[in-house]
């Protein structure tokens, strides 16, 4: 397999990019529930991520009006 074909496309968004390793294990929970859900992986990554940011930002958001 031709692999520089991966390496040189558009990428259909402006938003930035980010590469993460992680356990095998975990990949394929993500690949199950992307699935389950008919999403791609990397739009359950982002929106697991989104969603724990955004429960983290409102708990330090707290702690700073606290100070």
């Amino acid at each position: 397999m031709n692999y520089d074909q991966f390496l040189y496309f558009d990428v259909p968004t402006k938003k930035p990019r980010t590469t993460i390793y992680i356990e095998p294990e975990l990949m394929q929970a993500l690949e199950k529930r992307a699935k389950k859900e008919k999403r791609t992986i990397s739009n359950l990554c982002n929106l697991l991520i989104e969603q724990a940011m955004n429960e983290w930002l409102k708990e330090d958001k707290a702690l700073d009006d606290k100070t």
